[in-house]
């Protein structure tokens, strides 16, 4: 198993955790972010815009849209928002590759 699979296991768990687990203090989020900030270095080449897309649509709203589901709505909310972080932080990741590389192909 990759390296960059462990990463991703690790921070679905992470997610799921913060997500389900009431009363954690603030300071979790921190950790959301690190994660989100590890993983997004090991995403490929290839899997990079669907990245940006996945980051967009979350930070549109789209885990609102679950909100309305009786009994589980309010998680399946909390879950998907808190991935949205995860995957926000890994956009970030990204984005910061990207212009290196740019930067060291011009030189």
């Amino acid at each position: 198993m990759s390296l960059a699979r462990i990463s991703r296991i690790v921070a679905l768990i992470v997610v799921l955790v913060v997500a389900l687990v009431p009363g954690l203090p603030e300071m979790v989020g921190v950790v959301v972010a690190l994660a989100g900030l590890w993983v997004g270095y090991h995403v490929s080449a290839e899997n990079r815009g669907l990245l940006f897309l996945v980051a967009i649509a979350l930070a549109t709203g789209v885990a609102e849209a679950l909100s309305g589901i009786p009994a589980i709505g309010m998680y399946l909310t909390d879950i998907l928002s808190t991935y949205g972080d995860l995957v926000a932080a890994a956009a970030v990741t990204v984005a910061v590759m990207i212009a290196y590389e740019r930067l060291m192909e011009s030189g």
